[in-house]
């Protein structure tokens, strides 16, 4: 087993979101088109999984809150379903980071649930 952490995708020369402002991932979680944008650019990223699997345990840990990092949306800290939104954007992040689903396959229950 493991316990390396997995390097921030930032320093990926390859990924997707090198060129794009950094507001495209902070849209408002009601502003569909925006949130569509963000994992759009994130669907295309060949570092997708890297980058999900560094994000996993920063959103469970509440570090990475009202984002949206591997096509998902972290939930804000506020809000009486938001630690079922947290739980869901986790799993979201894992089954990303495990390669079990695409970016285009998930339902953005982190994004309903918050």
């Amino acid at each position: 087993m493991s316990t390396e952490t997995p390097l921030d995708p930032a320093f990926s020369a390859d990924r997707a979101c090198k060129n794009v402002p950094v507001n495209v991932f902070f849209p408002r979680s009601t502003d569909l088109v925006a949130l569509d944008r963000a994992r759009e650019t994130c669907a295309s990223c060949p570092v997708l999984r890297q980058c999900a699997s560094w994000a996993g345990p920063l959103v469970e840990n509440r570090l990475i809150t009202e984002a949206v990092v591997a096509g998902v949306l972290t939930p804000a800290l506020a809000g009486k379903r938001y630690a079922a939104a947290r739980a869901a954007a986790v799993e979201e992040l894992a089954a990303i980071a495990a390669g079990d689903v695409s970016v285009s396959d998930l339902g953005g229950a982190a994004w309903t649930a918050a």
